[in-house]
């Protein structure tokens, strides 16, 4: 008998040993649960980390967007409020892998009032942003490498749409905006604050559209638009050399009797991708024969990188994104648009920039690329949204629904020209165009947008570039 008690006091030992443990790991379990749900929603970003965005959070390679150094990211990025939309900077802290600092600037005039970022050598962030054929508002944070606190906005005058901001080595600011002129030829206007100044200048138009050359030429019955509508996808940097460079692809609204590639009831075109520098911080601009002008220059006397200015000449549309410089080049990714064909394109100069080698890299024909991004550095990397045919309608996706498309990310090689994609950078159901940040050795982010392209309701999906 007293063997036998021994015996069932020896399984209950045993199992109360196994229901101790059990019962630890449970209280673990319920512990990191409750952790998990009660820490900050803005976590790390070591995993795709959605915040509340816009229709047009991430739109357009006109600007950058994300600023990146040893110890942070900086991002800016659209946020829908009802009847508003936030323009928000926030800072991800490398080291503890969190969001650590969020500010909101104020209210862009709608969701084409994205911001552009920059960071001087001193570490202040400077932005501009706001405006939809409107003045634009500038601000400097007043702390090196934070976003809590900002100066005063500045207004820069103008009727002024999708800016592009540069610095260069002497924290000199470069501002480059369409600018539209009712009724006009719409511009590519550029505006500069030195280092020393406390304002900006009146701006300077660099480049115009050829509206009144076709309402002279055709009158004005003949034309599909009675306000000058055009749209410059431009990009401006400035390099090592101090020069600054503006690459961009022209829409416009051209003449009824006019017949363009895609021929369609509004008579819209894309026809060219174009570039033009300057070696003077922005007094004269590069024309097509290699000379400088002071004055706008006029699309028939821009350097032309492919297509034509003639849309009447060209068999497809362009698309184009950043550029940027690698081993004593400038290289711009572009994509041809026939239909729902594409074809994705590299193309690259040295200086004096008159000739450019233009090279396709992929030719795919089950998605539509809409315009790519690329990053400068030891890695080459870009982003293409990738649309499926039977989602693209009447030329352009459908605005209200989640697109089902993707954001593909490529490293290219470019001794070899060999693309390798990642399927660890895919975002499924961008609602519009990607972004990716400058390199810091060889740290390179992407921003996107995620959802219905119009719906209000998106997500900013930021994540490191694997």
């Amino acid at each position: 008998m007293d063997l036998l008690f021994r015996f069932f006091n020896y399984l209950f030992i045993c199992f109360e040993n196994y229901f101790i443990r059990i019962y630890d790991r449970i209280c673990r379990i319920f512990v990191l649960t409750i952790m998990l749900f009660m820490s900050p929603s803005c976590g790390t970003v070591d995993i795709q980390s959605p915040l509340k965005g816009s229709s047009r959070a991430t739109a357009y390679h006109d600007s950058d967007k994300m600023v990146n150094t040893k110890d942070y990211l900086f991002v800016t990025y659209l946020q829908h409020r009802i009847g508003d939309e936030l323009v928000i900077v926030r800072r991800y802290n490398k080291s503890s892998k969190t969001w650590d600092q969020t500010s909101t600037l104020g209210v862009a005039k709608d969701d084409h009032g994205g911001g552009a970022l920059v960071i001087d050598s001193q570490g202040y962030l400077h932005i501009v942003y706001g405006s939809h054929n409107s003045p634009l508002y500038y601000k400097k944070s007043q702390s090196a490498y934070d976003v809590n606190s900002w100066s005063t906005p500045l207004e820069i005058s103008g009727n002024l749409t999708y800016p592009s901001l540069v610095i260069n080595k002497n924290d000199d600011l470069f501002l480059a905006a369409r600018n539209d002129i009712i009724g006009g030829s719409w511009s590519v206007r550029l505006f500069k604050k030195s280092s020393l100044s406390k304002s900006w200048d009146k701006g300077k138009d660099i480049i115009t559209s050829d509206y009144l050359k076709w309402k002279k030429a055709y009158g004005k019955s003949s034309m599909f638009v009675s306000n000058g509508y055009a749209r410059f996808g431009k990009y401006l940097s400035v390099n090592h050399k101090n020069e600054l460079h503006l690459t961009f692809h022209y829409f416009e609204y051209v003449p009824k009797k006019i017949k363009t590639f895609a021929n369609n009831k509004v008579n819209s075109s894309t026809h060219f991708v174009s570039h033009t520098f300057s070696k003077d911080l922005g007094h004269s601009w590069s024309k097509e024969n290699g000379d400088f002008s002071i004055e706008p220059i006029s699309l028939k006397d821009i350097s032309i990188i492919s297509g034509n200015n003639d849309p009447s000449k060209v068999d497809c549309n362009y698309s184009a994104g950043q550029h940027f410089y690698k081993d004593g080049k400038i290289y711009l990714f572009f994509s041809k648009h026939y239909g729902i064909e594409t074809t994705l394109h590299l193309a690259s100069s040295s200086f004096p920039y008159k000739f450019w080698e233009e090279i396709e890299i992929l030719n795919d024909d089950y998605y539509l690329r809409a315009p790519v991004a690329a990053s400068q550095g030891t890695r080459t990397i870009f982003a293409v949204n990738a649309i499926p045919k039977d989602v693209y309608v009447n030329g352009r996706p459908p605005a209200n629904l989640p697109l089902k498309s993707k954001i593909i990310i490529g490293e290219l090689d470019l001794t070899s020209l060999n693309v390798k994609w990642n399927d660890n950078n895919m975002v499924v159901n961008p609602s519009w165009l990607p972004q990716l940040s400058n390199e810091y050795k060889g740290d390179i982010w992407y921003m996107v947008t995620q959802g219905a392209r119009e719906s209000n309701d998106t997500n900013v999906i930021i994540n490191k570039v694997k």
